[in-house]
Protein backbone atom coordinates (compact mmCIF):
# COMPACT_ATOMS: atom_id res chain seq x y z
CA UNK A 1 0.00 0.00 0.00
CA UNK A 2 1.39 3.60 -0.75
CA UNK A 3 2.08 5.40 2.01
CA UNK A 4 0.16 8.75 1.34
CA UNK A 5 -2.96 8.25 3.15
CA UNK A 6 -5.82 10.11 5.40
CA UNK A 7 -5.78 9.55 8.94
CA UNK A 8 -9.84 8.96 9.83
CA UNK A 9 -10.97 8.02 13.11
CA UNK A 10 -10.96 5.02 14.64
CA UNK A 11 -13.00 1.96 14.73
CA UNK A 12 -14.66 -0.10 17.18
CA UNK A 13 -12.09 -2.96 17.13
CA UNK A 14 -9.35 0.07 18.39
CA UNK A 15 -7.37 0.19 14.88
CA UNK A 16 -6.81 3.21 13.50
CA UNK A 17 -8.67 4.03 9.76
CA UNK A 18 -6.59 5.67 6.87
CA UNK A 19 -8.03 6.19 3.39
CA UNK A 20 -4.66 5.78 0.48
CA UNK A 21 -4.90 9.20 -1.70
CA UNK A 22 -4.32 8.03 -4.98
CA UNK A 23 -2.61 10.16 -7.80
CA UNK A 24 -5.81 11.11 -9.97
CA UNK A 25 -3.62 12.20 -12.68
CA UNK A 26 -1.64 8.86 -12.95
CA UNK A 27 -5.01 7.65 -12.59
CA UNK A 28 -7.08 9.42 -15.52
CA UNK A 29 -3.17 8.65 -17.72
CA UNK A 30 -4.16 4.55 -16.92
CA UNK A 31 -7.51 4.65 -17.39
CA UNK A 32 -7.01 5.88 -20.62
CA UNK A 33 -3.56 3.81 -21.58
CA UNK A 34 -5.52 0.51 -20.38
CA UNK A 35 -9.07 1.06 -20.25
CA UNK A 36 -9.49 -0.43 -17.62
CA UNK A 37 -12.03 0.42 -14.61
CA UNK A 38 -11.40 3.23 -12.51
CA UNK A 39 -11.76 1.27 -8.52
CA UNK A 40 -9.79 -1.65 -10.06
CA UNK A 41 -6.90 0.94 -11.64
CA UNK A 42 -6.78 2.48 -8.07
CA UNK A 43 -6.10 -0.35 -6.75
CA UNK A 44 -3.60 -1.44 -8.41
CA UNK A 45 -1.62 2.00 -7.89
CA UNK A 46 -1.76 1.29 -4.07
CA UNK A 47 0.21 -1.65 -4.72
CA UNK A 48 2.57 0.20 -6.69
CA UNK A 49 2.27 -0.29 -10.24
CA UNK A 50 2.41 3.08 -12.52
CA UNK A 51 2.84 2.07 -15.69
CA UNK A 52 0.55 0.44 -17.83
CA UNK A 53 3.14 -2.70 -19.56
CA UNK A 54 3.17 -3.40 -15.46
CA UNK A 55 -1.02 -3.65 -14.93
CA UNK A 56 -1.02 -5.81 -18.09
CA UNK A 57 1.31 -8.18 -17.11
CA UNK A 58 -0.13 -8.22 -13.07
CA UNK A 59 -3.53 -8.76 -14.49
CA UNK A 60 -2.70 -11.55 -17.06
CA UNK A 61 -0.32 -14.09 -14.77
CA UNK A 62 1.32 -16.64 -16.95
CA UNK A 63 2.94 -19.56 -16.53
CA UNK A 64 5.53 -20.53 -17.50
CA UNK A 65 5.45 -17.63 -19.72
CA UNK A 66 6.34 -15.25 -16.80
CA UNK A 67 9.20 -17.53 -15.10
CA UNK A 68 12.43 -16.37 -15.42
CA UNK A 69 14.80 -18.70 -16.67
CA UNK A 70 16.38 -20.26 -14.29
CA UNK A 71 20.04 -20.03 -15.34
CA UNK A 72 19.99 -16.51 -14.21
CA UNK A 73 20.87 -17.68 -10.72
CA UNK A 74 24.30 -17.64 -9.65
CA UNK A 75 25.92 -21.03 -9.81
CA UNK A 76 22.64 -22.87 -11.12
CA UNK A 77 25.59 -24.12 -13.81
CA UNK A 78 27.52 -25.81 -11.22
CA UNK A 79 24.33 -27.11 -9.19
CA UNK A 80 23.24 -28.90 -12.21
CA UNK A 81 26.21 -30.35 -13.59
CA UNK A 82 27.19 -31.62 -10.50
CA UNK A 83 23.74 -33.35 -10.05
CA UNK A 84 23.83 -34.86 -13.36
CA UNK A 85 27.06 -35.96 -12.55
CA UNK A 86 25.59 -37.72 -9.44
CA UNK A 87 23.41 -39.63 -11.15
CA UNK A 88 25.91 -40.65 -13.88
CA UNK A 89 27.88 -41.85 -11.35
CA UNK A 90 25.81 -43.46 -9.05
CA UNK A 91 26.31 -41.23 -5.87
CA UNK A 92 24.18 -40.91 -3.11
CA UNK A 93 22.71 -37.20 -2.57
CA UNK A 94 21.18 -36.20 0.83
CA UNK A 95 18.35 -33.18 0.40
CA UNK A 96 18.38 -31.59 3.97
CA UNK A 97 15.03 -29.12 4.58
CA UNK A 98 13.59 -26.99 7.06
CA UNK A 99 10.56 -28.26 8.77
CA UNK A 100 7.90 -25.99 7.19
CA UNK A 101 5.75 -26.07 4.34
CA UNK A 102 7.99 -24.34 1.82
CA UNK A 103 11.36 -26.64 3.04
CA UNK A 104 9.12 -29.64 2.74
CA UNK A 105 7.55 -28.54 -0.77
CA UNK A 106 10.96 -28.10 -1.62
CA UNK A 107 12.10 -31.35 -0.69
CA UNK A 108 9.31 -32.63 -2.39
CA UNK A 109 10.52 -30.98 -5.44
CA UNK A 110 14.04 -31.73 -5.66
CA UNK A 111 13.28 -35.33 -4.58
CA UNK A 112 11.19 -35.98 -7.45
CA UNK A 113 13.16 -33.93 -9.88
CA UNK A 114 16.29 -36.06 -9.14
CA UNK A 115 14.51 -39.21 -9.40
CA UNK A 116 12.82 -38.57 -13.00
CA UNK A 117 16.60 -37.90 -14.08
CA UNK A 118 17.63 -41.17 -13.11
CA UNK A 119 17.98 -40.80 -9.50
CA UNK A 120 16.04 -43.23 -8.34
CA UNK A 121 17.75 -45.51 -5.65
CA UNK A 122 20.22 -42.26 -4.50
CA UNK A 123 17.93 -40.02 -2.74
CA UNK A 124 17.09 -39.65 0.60
CA UNK A 125 15.50 -36.84 2.54
CA UNK A 126 16.07 -35.63 5.62
CA UNK A 127 14.57 -32.99 7.96
CA UNK A 128 15.70 -31.92 11.46
CA UNK A 129 13.57 -32.63 14.08
CA UNK A 130 12.60 -29.24 15.45
CA UNK A 131 12.80 -30.64 19.14
CA UNK A 132 15.64 -32.56 19.54
CA UNK A 133 17.68 -31.03 16.61
CA UNK A 134 16.37 -27.24 16.22
CA UNK A 135 16.30 -25.43 12.99
CA UNK A 136 19.00 -25.42 10.04
CA UNK A 137 21.98 -27.46 8.53
CA UNK A 138 23.89 -28.95 11.57
CA UNK A 139 27.61 -30.65 11.65
CA UNK A 140 25.94 -33.55 13.22
CA UNK A 141 23.74 -34.49 10.25
CA UNK A 142 26.96 -33.23 7.59
CA UNK A 143 29.01 -36.03 9.79
CA UNK A 144 26.04 -38.32 9.78
CA UNK A 145 26.11 -38.15 5.79
CA UNK A 146 29.72 -38.17 5.19
CA UNK A 147 29.48 -41.32 7.48
CA UNK A 148 26.72 -42.91 5.13
CA UNK A 149 28.82 -42.78 1.98
CA UNK A 150 26.79 -39.21 0.15
CA UNK A 151 29.08 -37.42 -2.05
CA UNK A 152 26.45 -34.24 -2.29
CA UNK A 153 24.07 -32.73 0.09
CA UNK A 154 21.53 -30.13 -1.12
CA UNK A 155 20.00 -28.48 1.22
CA UNK A 156 16.80 -26.08 0.92
CA UNK A 157 15.02 -22.98 2.86
CA UNK A 158 18.57 -23.35 4.78
CA UNK A 159 21.95 -23.27 4.68
CA UNK A 160 22.89 -19.78 3.93
CA UNK A 161 24.22 -19.05 7.02
CA UNK A 162 25.57 -22.35 7.98
CA UNK A 163 29.55 -20.96 6.85
CA UNK A 164 30.89 -23.83 9.29
CA UNK A 165 28.84 -26.09 8.01
CA UNK A 166 29.51 -25.56 4.67
CA UNK A 167 33.36 -26.06 5.37
CA UNK A 168 32.75 -29.28 7.21
CA UNK A 169 30.95 -30.67 4.02
CA UNK A 170 34.13 -29.81 2.14
CA UNK A 171 36.21 -30.87 4.52
CA UNK A 172 34.12 -34.60 4.88
CA UNK A 173 33.87 -34.79 0.74
CA UNK A 174 30.29 -33.42 0.73
CA UNK A 175 30.01 -31.01 -2.20
CA UNK A 176 26.76 -29.15 -0.94
CA UNK A 177 24.60 -27.75 -2.54
CA UNK A 178 22.28 -24.70 -0.90
CA UNK A 179 18.63 -23.59 -2.39
CA UNK A 180 17.52 -20.79 0.11
CA UNK A 181 16.11 -17.04 0.22
CA UNK A 182 17.22 -15.89 3.64
CA UNK A 183 20.49 -13.94 2.84
CA UNK A 184 20.45 -11.01 4.87
CA UNK A 185 21.80 -7.58 3.16
CA UNK A 186 25.03 -7.39 3.12
CA UNK A 187 25.94 -10.74 4.40
CA UNK A 188 28.42 -13.43 2.77
CA UNK A 189 27.66 -16.60 1.28
CA UNK A 190 29.01 -19.67 3.02
CA UNK A 191 33.06 -20.31 1.35
CA UNK A 192 32.48 -23.99 1.67
CA UNK A 193 29.27 -24.76 -0.43
CA UNK A 194 30.02 -26.00 -3.90
CA UNK A 195 26.97 -24.14 -5.12
CA UNK A 196 24.61 -21.30 -3.43
CA UNK A 197 21.55 -20.50 -5.85
CA UNK A 198 19.55 -17.58 -3.90
CA UNK A 199 17.74 -14.95 -5.82
CA UNK A 200 19.30 -12.05 -3.59
CA UNK A 201 22.50 -10.96 -2.27
CA UNK A 202 26.05 -12.25 -3.56
CA UNK A 203 28.49 -10.83 -6.41
CA UNK A 204 26.69 -12.21 -9.77
CA UNK A 205 23.65 -12.30 -8.82
CA UNK A 206 21.61 -11.12 -11.69
CA UNK A 207 17.66 -12.94 -10.75
CA UNK A 208 14.83 -10.27 -11.81
CA UNK A 209 12.80 -12.23 -8.64
CA UNK A 210 14.61 -11.09 -5.13
CA UNK A 211 11.72 -12.67 -3.33
CA UNK A 212 11.09 -16.08 -4.39
CA UNK A 213 10.18 -18.79 -1.84
CA UNK A 214 13.12 -21.65 -1.23
CA UNK A 215 10.62 -23.88 -3.21
CA UNK A 216 10.83 -21.06 -5.68
CA UNK A 217 14.41 -22.10 -6.04
CA UNK A 218 13.66 -25.89 -5.59
CA UNK A 219 11.69 -25.44 -9.13
CA UNK A 220 14.19 -23.13 -10.73
CA UNK A 221 16.81 -26.08 -9.78
CA UNK A 222 14.05 -28.77 -11.53
CA UNK A 223 13.35 -26.58 -14.39
CA UNK A 224 17.67 -26.40 -15.21
CA UNK A 225 17.82 -30.10 -14.27
CA UNK A 226 14.65 -31.19 -16.68
CA UNK A 227 16.20 -29.57 -19.73
CA UNK A 228 15.67 -31.80 -22.35
CA UNK A 229 13.20 -33.75 -20.93
CA UNK A 230 9.85 -35.23 -22.80
CA UNK A 231 7.90 -34.38 -20.64
CA UNK A 232 9.42 -31.24 -18.73
CA UNK A 233 6.20 -28.80 -19.09
CA UNK A 234 3.97 -31.46 -17.64
CA UNK A 235 6.21 -32.31 -14.63
CA UNK A 236 6.60 -28.54 -14.42
CA UNK A 237 2.95 -28.18 -14.05
CA UNK A 238 3.18 -30.88 -11.26
CA UNK A 239 5.74 -28.95 -9.44
CA UNK A 240 3.85 -25.26 -9.85
CA UNK A 241 1.11 -26.97 -7.21
CA UNK A 242 3.72 -28.02 -4.65
CA UNK A 243 5.40 -24.69 -5.33
CA UNK A 244 2.27 -22.42 -5.10
CA UNK A 245 1.52 -24.65 -1.61
CA UNK A 246 5.38 -23.42 -0.21
CA UNK A 247 5.11 -20.18 -1.48
CA UNK A 248 1.83 -18.77 0.03
CA UNK A 249 2.78 -20.40 3.45
CA UNK A 250 6.10 -18.33 3.63
CA UNK A 251 4.08 -15.37 3.23
CA UNK A 252 6.45 -14.05 0.55
CA UNK A 253 5.76 -11.65 -2.03
CA UNK A 254 2.91 -11.92 -4.19
CA UNK A 255 3.12 -8.70 -5.92
CA UNK A 256 6.36 -10.02 -8.06
CA UNK A 257 5.28 -11.17 -11.75
CA UNK A 258 7.02 -14.77 -11.44
CA UNK A 259 5.43 -15.48 -7.96
CA UNK A 260 1.87 -14.27 -8.92
CA UNK A 261 2.32 -16.49 -12.13
CA UNK A 262 3.43 -19.54 -10.27
CA UNK A 263 1.06 -19.35 -7.86
CA UNK A 264 -2.23 -18.54 -10.43
CA UNK A 265 -1.18 -21.28 -12.29
CA UNK A 266 -0.47 -24.08 -9.37
CA UNK A 267 -4.11 -22.73 -7.60
CA UNK A 268 -5.57 -23.77 -10.93
CA UNK A 269 -3.72 -27.34 -11.00
CA UNK A 270 -4.97 -27.76 -7.55
CA UNK A 271 -8.70 -26.88 -8.24
CA UNK A 272 -9.01 -29.91 -10.74
CA UNK A 273 -8.99 -33.48 -10.11
CA UNK A 274 -5.12 -35.08 -8.51
CA UNK A 275 -3.49 -37.75 -9.29
CA UNK A 276 -1.36 -38.05 -6.18
CA UNK A 277 -3.00 -39.81 -3.37
CA UNK A 278 -1.76 -38.04 -0.49
CA UNK A 279 -2.45 -34.39 -2.03
CA UNK A 280 -6.15 -35.61 -2.69
CA UNK A 281 -6.12 -37.13 0.36
CA UNK A 282 -4.66 -33.73 2.21
CA UNK A 283 -7.55 -31.67 -0.53
CA UNK A 284 -10.26 -34.21 1.46
CA UNK A 285 -9.39 -33.65 5.24
CA UNK A 286 -8.82 -30.19 4.41
CA UNK A 287 -12.30 -29.50 2.79
CA UNK A 288 -11.82 -27.42 0.34
CA UNK A 289 -13.91 -26.56 -2.49
CA UNK A 290 -13.09 -25.79 -5.94
CA UNK A 291 -11.86 -23.06 -7.29
CA UNK A 292 -9.19 -22.66 -4.27
CA UNK A 293 -8.04 -19.36 -3.39
CA UNK A 294 -4.79 -18.44 -1.09
CA UNK A 295 -7.33 -18.52 1.81
CA UNK A 296 -7.43 -21.83 1.38
CA UNK A 297 -3.74 -22.80 0.86
CA UNK A 298 -2.70 -20.47 4.17
CA UNK A 299 -5.87 -21.19 6.43
CA UNK A 300 -6.68 -24.69 5.40
CA UNK A 301 -3.79 -26.62 3.43
CA UNK A 302 -0.82 -25.01 4.52
CA UNK A 303 -1.58 -25.32 8.37
CA UNK A 304 -2.20 -28.78 8.23
CA UNK A 305 1.26 -29.55 6.62
CA UNK A 306 2.92 -27.14 8.90
CA UNK A 307 1.76 -29.01 11.84
CA UNK A 308 3.80 -32.41 11.86
CA UNK A 309 6.62 -30.16 12.23
CA UNK A 310 5.13 -28.37 14.97
CA UNK A 311 3.77 -31.15 17.06
CA UNK A 312 5.30 -34.52 15.75
CA UNK A 313 8.34 -34.71 13.03
CA UNK A 314 7.59 -33.45 9.59
CA UNK A 315 8.67 -36.44 7.53
CA UNK A 316 5.04 -37.26 7.45
CA UNK A 317 4.38 -35.02 4.68
CA UNK A 318 7.10 -36.44 2.91
CA UNK A 319 5.48 -40.00 3.45
CA UNK A 320 1.70 -38.69 2.68
CA UNK A 321 3.17 -37.31 -1.01
CA UNK A 322 4.97 -40.09 -1.48
CA UNK A 323 1.56 -42.57 -0.32
CA UNK A 324 1.33 -46.00 -2.94
CA UNK A 325 -2.18 -46.24 -2.23
CA UNK A 326 -5.67 -43.91 -1.31
CA UNK A 327 -5.72 -46.11 2.22
CA UNK A 328 -2.62 -45.15 3.28
CA UNK A 329 -2.78 -41.78 1.92
CA UNK A 330 -6.05 -40.98 3.88
CA UNK A 331 -4.73 -42.55 6.92
CA UNK A 332 -1.44 -40.17 6.83
CA UNK A 333 -3.85 -36.77 6.51
CA UNK A 334 -6.11 -37.78 9.13
CA UNK A 335 -2.57 -37.54 11.18
CA UNK A 336 -1.97 -34.28 9.78
CA UNK A 337 -5.12 -33.37 10.57
CA UNK A 338 -5.42 -34.54 14.20
CA UNK A 339 -2.15 -32.90 14.65
CA UNK A 340 -3.68 -29.82 13.47
CA UNK A 341 -6.58 -29.99 15.77
CA UNK A 342 -3.80 -30.37 18.80
CA UNK A 343 -2.09 -27.65 17.16
CA UNK A 344 -4.78 -24.97 17.06
CA UNK A 345 -6.31 -26.34 21.10
CA UNK A 346 -2.13 -25.46 22.55
CA UNK A 347 -2.20 -22.44 20.30
CA UNK A 348 -5.40 -20.90 21.64
CA UNK A 349 -4.49 -21.62 25.45
CA UNK A 350 -1.28 -19.52 24.85
CA UNK A 351 -3.16 -17.22 22.81
CA UNK A 352 -5.36 -16.38 25.82
CA UNK A 353 -2.93 -17.03 28.89
CA UNK A 354 -0.55 -14.24 26.95
CA UNK A 355 -3.25 -11.61 26.18
CA UNK A 356 -4.48 -11.50 29.27
CA UNK A 357 -0.76 -10.32 30.67
CA UNK A 358 -1.09 -7.76 28.42
CA UNK A 359 -1.62 -4.42 30.21
CA UNK A 360 -3.10 -2.21 27.07
CA UNK A 361 -1.92 1.13 28.93
CA UNK A 362 1.82 0.23 29.35
CA UNK A 363 2.75 -1.57 26.02
CA UNK A 364 6.30 -2.03 24.85
CA UNK A 365 7.06 -0.78 21.66
CA UNK A 366 8.76 -4.60 21.49
CA UNK A 367 6.75 -7.53 22.63
CA UNK A 368 8.45 -9.92 24.78
CA UNK A 369 7.39 -12.93 26.08
CA UNK A 370 9.21 -16.41 27.13
CA UNK A 371 8.53 -19.25 29.76
CA UNK A 372 9.46 -23.19 30.43
CA UNK A 373 8.12 -25.36 27.42
CA UNK A 374 6.53 -27.50 30.52
CA UNK A 375 4.36 -25.15 31.41
CA UNK A 376 2.57 -24.77 27.96
CA UNK A 377 5.36 -22.93 25.78
CA UNK A 378 5.06 -24.89 23.45
CA UNK A 379 8.09 -24.43 20.50
CA UNK A 380 6.27 -25.28 17.65
CA UNK A 381 3.49 -23.15 17.71
CA UNK A 382 5.36 -19.71 19.00
CA UNK A 383 5.60 -18.61 15.66
CA UNK A 384 1.87 -18.89 15.32
CA UNK A 385 0.86 -17.09 18.88
CA UNK A 386 3.48 -14.09 17.73
CA UNK A 387 1.43 -13.81 14.49
CA UNK A 388 -1.65 -13.94 16.40
CA UNK A 389 -0.58 -11.10 18.90
CA UNK A 390 1.09 -9.08 16.61
CA UNK A 391 -2.74 -8.92 14.91
CA UNK A 392 -4.18 -7.88 18.25
CA UNK A 393 -1.56 -5.27 19.10
CA UNK A 394 -0.27 -4.34 15.66
CA UNK A 395 3.36 -4.52 17.70
CA UNK A 396 6.41 -6.57 17.01
CA UNK A 397 6.29 -9.90 19.16
CA UNK A 398 8.80 -12.27 20.47
CA UNK A 399 8.31 -15.44 22.59
CA UNK A 400 10.50 -18.09 24.00
CA UNK A 401 10.09 -21.18 24.78
CA UNK A 402 12.82 -22.35 27.67
CA UNK A 403 14.17 -25.75 27.99
CA UNK A 404 15.30 -27.97 30.56
CA UNK A 405 18.76 -27.31 29.30
CA UNK A 406 18.20 -23.57 29.97
CA UNK A 407 17.98 -22.27 26.05
CA UNK A 408 15.60 -19.91 24.92
CA UNK A 409 14.42 -20.74 21.91
CA UNK A 410 12.16 -18.10 20.08
CA UNK A 411 9.88 -17.27 17.17
CA UNK A 412 9.22 -13.28 15.98
CA UNK A 413 6.89 -11.53 13.86
CA UNK A 414 7.30 -8.17 12.84
CA UNK A 415 4.96 -4.87 11.34
CA UNK A 416 5.69 -2.95 8.30
CA UNK A 417 8.83 -0.92 8.89
CA UNK A 418 10.23 -3.07 11.38
CA UNK A 419 12.90 -5.38 10.03
CA UNK A 420 13.24 -8.22 12.48
CA UNK A 421 16.29 -9.27 11.40
CA UNK A 422 18.14 -6.11 11.55
CA UNK A 423 16.80 -6.07 15.19
CA UNK A 424 17.74 -9.33 16.01
CA UNK A 425 21.22 -8.32 14.62
CA UNK A 426 21.82 -5.40 17.23
CA UNK A 427 21.30 -8.13 19.67
CA UNK A 428 23.56 -10.66 17.92
CA UNK A 429 25.75 -10.34 20.75
CA UNK A 430 23.61 -12.15 23.47
CA UNK A 431 21.84 -14.72 20.51
CA UNK A 432 23.45 -18.77 19.63
CA UNK A 433 22.26 -18.26 16.33
CA UNK A 434 19.46 -16.55 14.31
CA UNK A 435 17.86 -15.86 11.03
CA UNK A 436 14.58 -15.06 9.00
CA UNK A 437 12.86 -12.54 6.74
CA UNK A 438 12.16 -9.01 7.02
CA UNK A 439 8.66 -9.99 9.38
CA UNK A 440 9.54 -13.25 10.44
CA UNK A 441 12.37 -14.94 11.96
CA UNK A 442 13.62 -17.47 14.59
CA UNK A 443 16.24 -17.31 16.86
CA UNK A 444 17.93 -19.19 20.16
CA UNK A 445 19.38 -17.17 23.73
CA UNK A 446 20.61 -18.60 27.03
CA UNK A 447 17.31 -18.63 28.74
CA UNK A 448 19.39 -16.30 31.28
CA UNK A 449 19.95 -13.24 29.12
CA UNK A 450 16.25 -12.97 27.79
CA UNK A 451 15.09 -9.68 30.27
CA UNK A 452 18.23 -8.15 29.08
CA UNK A 453 17.27 -9.57 26.02
CA UNK A 454 13.94 -7.65 25.58
CA UNK A 455 15.34 -4.29 27.48
CA UNK A 456 17.78 -3.91 24.71
CA UNK A 457 15.67 -4.49 21.43
CA UNK A 458 12.84 -2.15 22.97
CA UNK A 459 15.84 0.50 23.12
CA UNK A 460 16.75 -0.19 19.18
CA UNK A 461 12.81 0.33 18.60
CA UNK A 462 12.98 3.15 20.24
CA UNK A 463 15.25 4.63 17.66
CA UNK A 464 14.03 2.87 14.59
CA UNK A 465 9.95 2.51 15.39
CA UNK A 466 7.93 5.90 15.45
CA UNK A 467 4.44 5.95 17.71
CA UNK A 468 2.79 6.38 14.16
CA UNK A 469 4.33 3.13 13.09
CA UNK A 470 2.64 1.31 16.02
CA UNK A 471 -0.64 -0.76 16.98
CA UNK A 472 -3.50 -1.66 14.31
CA UNK A 473 -4.57 0.43 11.27
CA UNK A 474 -6.62 -0.27 8.36
CA UNK A 475 -6.25 1.56 5.41
CA UNK A 476 -9.06 1.69 2.68
CA UNK A 477 -8.14 1.73 -1.11
CA UNK A 478 -11.02 3.68 -1.98
CA UNK A 479 -13.79 5.15 -0.09
CA UNK A 480 -17.38 3.75 -1.89
CA UNK A 481 -20.99 4.14 -1.66
CA UNK A 482 -23.26 1.18 -0.90
CA UNK A 483 -24.75 0.35 -4.65
CA UNK A 484 -21.04 -0.02 -5.65
CA UNK A 485 -21.26 -3.07 -3.70
CA UNK A 486 -22.35 -5.52 -6.79
CA UNK A 487 -21.44 -8.55 -8.66
CA UNK A 488 -20.03 -6.28 -11.20
CA UNK A 489 -17.64 -4.23 -9.09
CA UNK A 490 -16.54 -7.80 -7.12
CA UNK A 491 -15.70 -9.68 -10.48
CA UNK A 492 -13.79 -6.91 -11.47
CA UNK A 493 -11.64 -6.89 -8.28
CA UNK A 494 -10.99 -10.86 -8.43
CA UNK A 495 -8.60 -9.77 -11.15
CA UNK A 496 -6.01 -8.64 -8.64
CA UNK A 497 -6.10 -12.47 -7.35
CA UNK A 498 -4.03 -14.33 -5.73
CA UNK A 499 -3.82 -12.26 -3.03
CA UNK A 500 -1.10 -12.02 0.01
CA UNK A 501 1.69 -10.09 1.30
CA UNK A 502 2.27 -7.04 -1.57
CA UNK A 503 -0.89 -8.02 -2.65
CA UNK A 504 -3.75 -7.37 0.06
CA UNK A 505 -7.26 -7.90 -0.44
CA UNK A 506 -8.95 -4.35 -1.52
CA UNK A 507 -10.40 -2.82 1.51
CA UNK A 508 -13.29 -0.36 1.44
CA UNK A 509 -14.49 2.23 3.47
CA UNK A 510 -18.41 2.81 3.35
CA UNK A 511 -19.13 6.35 5.39
CA UNK A 512 -22.38 7.36 6.88
CA UNK A 513 -24.54 4.67 6.75
CA UNK A 514 -27.90 4.07 8.62
CA UNK A 515 -28.12 0.80 9.93
CA UNK A 516 -31.80 -1.39 8.92
CA UNK A 517 -30.99 -4.33 11.19
CA UNK A 518 -28.45 -6.40 13.05
CA UNK A 519 -29.05 -10.35 13.26
CA UNK A 520 -26.76 -12.05 15.20
CA UNK A 521 -25.55 -15.96 13.49
CA UNK A 522 -24.79 -18.61 16.01
CA UNK A 523 -23.84 -16.36 19.36
CA UNK A 524 -20.87 -15.36 17.38
CA UNK A 525 -21.38 -13.02 14.18
CA UNK A 526 -23.37 -10.52 13.06
CA UNK A 527 -25.30 -9.72 10.16
CA UNK A 528 -25.47 -6.70 9.23
CA UNK A 529 -27.96 -4.61 6.75
CA UNK A 530 -26.99 -0.81 6.38
CA UNK A 531 -28.05 1.99 3.44
CA UNK A 532 -31.11 4.04 2.58
CA UNK A 533 -33.75 3.30 0.37
CA UNK A 534 -32.99 0.91 -2.51
CA UNK A 535 -29.24 1.18 -1.70
CA UNK A 536 -29.56 -1.48 1.43
CA UNK A 537 -26.66 -3.72 1.11
CA UNK A 538 -25.96 -6.85 3.44
CA UNK A 539 -22.71 -7.17 5.51
CA UNK A 540 -21.11 -9.72 7.20
CA UNK A 541 -19.25 -9.18 10.43
CA UNK A 542 -17.24 -12.73 11.01
CA UNK A 543 -16.88 -12.75 15.35
CA UNK A 544 -18.25 -9.39 16.36
CA UNK A 545 -20.81 -10.32 18.64
CA UNK A 546 -19.09 -8.34 21.64
CA UNK A 547 -20.31 -4.97 19.02
CA UNK A 548 -24.21 -5.91 18.93
CA UNK A 549 -24.65 -2.82 21.47
CA UNK A 550 -23.15 -0.61 19.29
CA UNK A 551 -24.95 -1.02 15.99
CA UNK A 552 -28.51 -0.85 17.17
CA UNK A 553 -31.54 0.00 14.37
CA UNK A 554 -31.59 3.92 13.20
CA UNK A 555 -27.49 4.48 14.28
CA UNK A 556 -25.42 6.08 11.52
CA UNK A 557 -22.25 4.55 11.19
CA UNK A 558 -19.23 3.46 8.69
CA UNK A 559 -17.36 0.81 7.76
CA UNK A 560 -14.35 -0.66 6.54
CA UNK A 561 -14.81 -3.79 4.53
CA UNK A 562 -13.94 -6.64 1.46
CA UNK A 563 -16.50 -7.02 -1.11
CA UNK A 564 -16.71 -11.05 -1.64
CA UNK A 565 -19.19 -12.83 -3.89
CA UNK A 566 -21.42 -15.49 -1.69
CA UNK A 567 -24.50 -17.44 -2.34
CA UNK A 568 -27.83 -18.71 -0.81
CA UNK A 569 -30.98 -20.24 -1.59
CA UNK A 570 -29.35 -20.41 -4.94
CA UNK A 571 -28.78 -16.50 -5.43
CA UNK A 572 -25.59 -15.74 -5.78
CA UNK A 573 -24.56 -11.69 -4.82
CA UNK A 574 -22.09 -9.45 -3.56
CA UNK A 575 -21.87 -8.34 0.28
CA UNK A 576 -19.24 -6.96 2.11
CA UNK A 577 -16.90 -8.51 4.39
CA UNK A 578 -16.93 -6.15 7.69
CA UNK A 579 -13.41 -5.75 8.83
CA UNK A 580 -14.18 -2.74 11.28
CA UNK A 581 -17.15 -0.16 12.37
CA UNK A 582 -17.33 3.48 13.54
CA UNK A 583 -19.92 5.16 14.79
CA UNK A 584 -20.71 8.43 13.76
Amino acid sequence: MRPNSLNLKPGLSGARWQLAVCDEALLRRLEEETGEPRLLLRCLINRGLSEATEIRRFLAPDFPAQLHSPRLLRDMELAVERLHRAVRERERVMIVTDFDVDGTTSSLILSHALRLIGGEGLISCYIPDRFTEGYGLSSPIVERAAEAGYRVMITADIGIKSHAEAQLARQLGIDLIICDHHLPEGADLPSGAYAVLCPKGGSGTDYPNKHLAACGVALKLADALLEGHRQRQAILDSFAKLTAIGTIADLVDLSTVENRAIVAHGLRRLSGPQQNHGLRALLEVSRVSSPLTTYDVGFKIGPRINAAGRIAHASTVLSLFNAQTTEEARRLAQQLDQLNSERQQIQAEMVNKLMASIDPERLDRVLVFGGPEREGYHRGVVGIVCSKIVEATGRPTLICSINDQGVAHGSARSIAGFHIVEALGSVSDLLLKYGGHPMAAGFALPAARLEEFGWRLNQYAAQVLSDEELGRKLTADAELVPEQVNLETARSLSRLEPHGIGNPVPLFLLSSLPVRAVNPVKEKHLRLYVGSGRQVIEAMWWNAAEYQGYLARGRVISLMGQIEITSWAGETYARLKVRDAAIE
